[in-house]
């Protein structure tokens, strides 16, 4: 099988996954083998067979996808490897990478969404394979690769990584469009140009390390903060067939996001080791007095110990309750059940559930209700609407200064079920407030500094209002308060 006959290998343990795969790329005029499990798929691989990609689940019995990839690629280093998983994660996503992965595609997917993966794998392994091509037919001349730059032009501006080129000399003879975004000190001289000009003295270090060092194949790596973004810049040399050194060439990868995730992944192990550390503390000292037998004798007593036990209890299982709704929600495992459920009621509920933590703070909370008739029925899930309520009304009461106030009111806005959470709390800033649905994300000043919370919130009010159809938006000034508005459609 030559790469110009595409040949798809698809690995899963699920018989319909298999089947599916199956159907809709033998319809595309795609070759088409299917194995259960890992261990099969290596003997078919292992047996001449090539394929031009391979669809890989993670999960499965006998040998998992990650061990898979990798064996796959020491087979054929040229194949094109596709993860397809419904357990996804950042961590499975880099992993996957390492081991060669191009991408993956998230279960439950469409064909179209199959089709686009596959055709942009194909053209890219394409240009890959060409680009590969071109260089090793050139090797021995960097010099000469760059006078015949419009011959590989078209390659090269399809790379969406940045390539540079440097020679002996330390001299730039070859650049690609990436490049010149990413450096642009290096968009601007004529090619070749001393590498001096960059202005970038960690690459120099880098490439004067490849020079120096023994001759012989080798990557140099190193992270490099360019601006506002990171990239991931990889060196290796160009050795001539005596054995020299005549070159370097630089592969800059642009991994800013990958870090960005990396930073929310650590301020939310951080947030929610404090958020956890609070309530357990609070509780282990409760238990304790209460195993102490200090407060044997007095039934009143224990049963406060019991009473503030539970409570901080059940503080840990709606943080645990938020984690699992917004992981469900990102995942597609979410279910609504909608029906006609009485907003006012919802309302009434979710105020005197709150009364307590208002009244801790001496803060007047009221329900104002201006619909029509006050019966007013919207199609919405009934605890999904309990926890929009739920949340917006608890967020007010944290950013509330003692003795203040917070009027939860309900109208009718056309087709739409609307009620707002309104408060004369601390405010935001302009700035901030297209932040606060983000997840994660805490305003942080003086007047926060105290006030506990993961920054989920918000961010699973606006996942829920979303997925009923719904619409949220927020006015606040800060020292003056805030307003947060959602509308339901009706029933």
């Amino acid at each position: 099988m030559n790469r110009e006959e595409p040949s798809i290998l698809v690995v899963d343990d699920e018989h319909g996954i298999r089947e599916g795969c199956r159907k809709v790329l033998s319809e595309e005029g795609f070759k088409v083998t299917t194995a259960g499990d890992g261990i099969e798929a290596l003997e078919i691989c292992k047996a001449g067979n090539k394929f031009s990609v391979a669809l890989v689940d993670l999960m499965m019995p006998r040998l998992g996808g990650l061990e898979l990839l990798g064996r796959l690629r020491a087979l054929d280093p040229d194949l094109l490897l596709i993860i397809i998983t419904a357990h996804a994660t950042i961590d499975t996503a880099v992993e996957g990478t390492k081991q060669g992965a191009y991408s993956y595609i998230p279960k439950p997917f469409t064909p179209d969404e199959l089709m686009i993966t596959i055709r942009n794998g194909l053209e890219r392994q394409s240009l890959a394979l060409e680009t590969k091509r071109l260089r090793e037919e050139r090797e021995r001349r960097l010099l000469e690769v760059a006078s015949e730059r419009s011959r590989c032009g078209t390659i090269l501006k399809c790379i969406t990584d940045g390539l540079l080129v440097i020679n002996r000399e330390k001299l730039v003879v070859l650049r690609n469009d990436a490049a010149a975004r990413i450096l642009p000190k290096a968009s601007k001289p004529d090619i070749p140009f001393p590498m001096a000009k960059l202005e970038e003295p960690k690459f120099e270090r880098m490439i004067d390390e490849i020079f120096e060092d023994d001759p012989g194949p080798r990557i140099v790596s190193q992270e490099l903060d360019m601006g506002t973004s990171n990239f991931m810049v990889n060196i290796s040399p160009v050795i001539e067939p005596n054995g020299e050194t005549s070159g370097a060439v630089a592969v800059f990868h642009d991994v800013t996001e990958l870090k960005q995730l990396e930073t929310a992944k650590s301020m939310f192990v951080s947030m929610v080791a404090h958020e956890l550390k609070s309530p357990l503390a609070a509780t282990e000292g409760w238990l304790n007095l209460l195993l102490s037998g200090l407060v044997k004798d007095d039934p009143k007593q224990a049963r406060h110990v019991i009473e503030r036990s539970y409570i901080r209890v059940k503080t840990l299982r709606n943080l645990v309750a938020e984690l699992l709704n917004i992981t469900a929600i990102e995942t597609g495992n979410f279910q609504l059940h909608r029906s006609s459920v009485n907003v006012a009621v919802i309302a009434r509920q979710a105020v005197d559930a709150a009364g307590d933590k208002a009244r801790g703070k001496a803060i007047e909370l009221t329900l104002n209700d201006r619909s029509r008739d006050g019966t007013k029925t919207s199609l919405a899930d009934e605890e999904a609407l309990t926890l929009i309520f739920s949340n917006l009304i608890d967020n007010a009461i944290k950013y509330t200064p003692h003795g203040g106030t917070i009027v939860v009111q309900l109208a009718q806005n056309g087709m739409y079920a609307s009620f707002s959470v309104k408060d004369n709390g601390i405010g935001i800033k302009a700035e901030e407030l297209d932040k606060v649905f983000d997840e994660f994300y805490r305003i942080k000043n003086e007047d926060t500094f105290d006030i506990p919370g993961t920054g989920l919130g918000l961010s699973l009010v606006k996942r829920l209002v979303e997925l009923h159809q719904g619409q949220i938006e927020a006015e606040s000034t800060p020292g003056a308060g805030s307003v947060f508005t959602v509308r339901i459609p009706l029933s």
